[in-house]
């Protein structure tokens, strides 16, 4: 019985030696196979323009910035890009040296950036094969109006449109050359919502430039920026009434535009960095009912905001005046208007933003918004206060609404007068609960007429019984300091005699 278990156990042992075996071998096999295999397929070698840029295969970039290229590559080049199937979403080939732009290959590209080159040729129907393209850059190259011609931007043959490059919908031709604009020059550009002229030294918008401007039916967003602009043609935006953002900084504006007027859908609006002085009486914003966001900061020359200043713009939101240096006066009414069915009842925009930093003022009105406890933002920080009983608000309203928004901000709210509260924090004097005491009448400190008050009842006090004193001594002779004459003595012992002494 021994002898068969011990049998059993031994064919067991060989049967799983065996298929072990057998296991390893087919494993063996397999792998060489596999080897065989790699070794037989064709490598991908990466493609040459790669080696040159960067091919960003994840975000579907090609990118050849700084990559000192003078001159773009090729069709056959181009043509074997398309051919390694490497996707090319994204074309950067800003920051070389290229100063022409001949007409681009087939590609699926929906951005080509084109900036921080010496361009001043462009081919006609340069983008015709980009038939995807949605955002074109152009600016800081040097370019002029003789070169910017509409048949650059030629597109495919539509029915409805002529020659449409019909996916564009942004063109940023900043900081080029130009001073004015060929009136068709975007009659190919039957999307266009987006335009940038910004630093280029139009100085004034003349006709044709208006005529192309006022063409692009569907401008969303325009740029016209650091163009040292004197004024704006009163009509320019009568016919792009979608327009909803707006930048005018940094031109020689010294007058709200009239054109704004036409502006009907704006919510975006930049004035900063404009040589206005004043904006009050007839020369303030027009009724533009949609404006969310305004800016009218870094303005040297500005000192006065008047009564209804923005009285017309009922849709304000997020407003900032700020870095005015010279900007001494915001008038408590700049913002309210008349209910127009209750005359007697003022209204005021839900602005819930307000930024006053860096200014010269030294009054806020309390009555300047409606709801100070539903803002989000009051940044008045950096301005010279005056810490007397017209600002008195501010230290028991205002603060505690700054304090619980934005508490970073508080310690930097300073008075600047009168002289006994000078470098005091507001933030100090609304946590003591601090009262503060105006000036009267006639531009004196009542904060000083307390040791002034004092002063003369003391002398009141003093005076009287010294006065007293003194004549006093006086009648009786100075204690023997005086002395009296004869004839004195005389008269206080003469008596006149009467009848009966005789």
């Amino acid at each position: 019985m021994k002898i068969l278990v011990k049998i059993t156990i031994v064919a067991i042992c060989l049967a799983l030696v065996l298929a072990v075996e057998d296991d390893d071998s087919k494993n063996n096999t397999s792998d060489k196979q596999s080897k065989s295999n790699s070794t037989d397929a064709p490598q991908k070698e990466p493609h040459p323009l790669c080696s040159t840029c960067n091919c960003n295969a994840e975000k579907r970039t090609f990118d050849c910035t700084s990559m000192k290229l003078y001159k773009l590559f090729n069709m056959s080049d181009w043509a074997t890009l398309n051919e390694s199937g490497v996707a090319t979403d994204t074309m950067i080939l800003s920051r070389n040296g290229l100063s022409e732009v001949p007409q681009f290959p087939t590609f699926d590209a929906k951005v080509l950036d084109l900036s921080n080159n010496n361009i001043s040729t462009i081919a006609k129907k340069a983008f015709y094969y980009l038939k995807n393209l949605e955002v074109l850059d152009l600016s800081h190259n040097m370019l002029t109006r003789k070169v910017l011609i509409p048949e650059i931007f030629e597109g495919s043959y539509n029915p409805d449109e002529y020659l449409p490059m019909e996916h564009l919908r942004v063109l940023r031709l900043g900081n080029n050359q130009l001073h004015s604009l060929d009136p068709d020059l975007f009659e190919h550009m039957p999307n266009l919502e987006e335009l940038s002229l910004k630093e280029n030294t139009f100085k004034i918008i003349d006709q044709p430039t208006e005529i192309a401007i006022g063409n692009i039916m569907t401008l969303r967003v325009l740029d016209l920026s650091y163009m040292e602009l004197l004024e704006l043609p009163k009509r320019i935006f009568h016919t792009p009434q979608g327009l909803q953002y707006l930048n005018l900084t940094g031109n020689l504006l010294t007058t709200i535009p009239e054109a704004l007027e036409y502006a009907i859908n704006l919510k975006w609006l930049s004035m900063d960095e404009n040589p206005m002085e004043n904006i009050h009486g007839e020369d303030i914003f027009p009724a533009i009912k949609t404006l969310e966001y305004l800016s009218l900061s870094y303005m040297t020359p500005l000192k006065v905001i008047g009564r209804g200043a923005f009285s017309k713009l009922e849709g304000l939101q997020e407003v900032h005046i700020c870095n005015n240096p010279e900007l001494s006066h915001l008038h408590g009414e700049a913002f309210s208007r008349a209910d127009p069915d209750y005359p007697v009842r003022l209204e005021w925009p839900r602005i819930k933003q307000l930024y006053l930093h860096n200014n010269n003022l030294t009054m806020l009105d309390s009555q300047l918004l409606a709801r100070w406890d539903d803002m989000e933002v009051i940044d008045i920080r950096v301005n010279p206060w005056l810490c007397d009983c017209d600002n008195q608000w501010m230290v028991e309203t205002l603060l505690p609404i700054i304090e619980k928004t934005t508490p970073k901000i508080v310690n930097n709210i300073v008075c600047a007068a009168p002289d006994q509260m000078k470098g005091l924090s507001m933030v100090e004097l609304e946590h003591k609960h601090s009262q503060m005491r105006c000036q009267d009448k006639y531009g004196n400190r009542p904060q000083n007429d307390g040791a002034l008050l004092i002063g003369l009842l003391i002398g009141v006090l003093v005076g009287i019984p010294l006065t007293a004193a003194i004549i006093l001594v006086y009648r009786r002779g100075c204690f023997g300091f005086i002395r009296r004459g004869p004839a004195d003595f005389s008269r206080a012992f003469y008596s006149p005699a009467t009848n009966d002494d005789f």
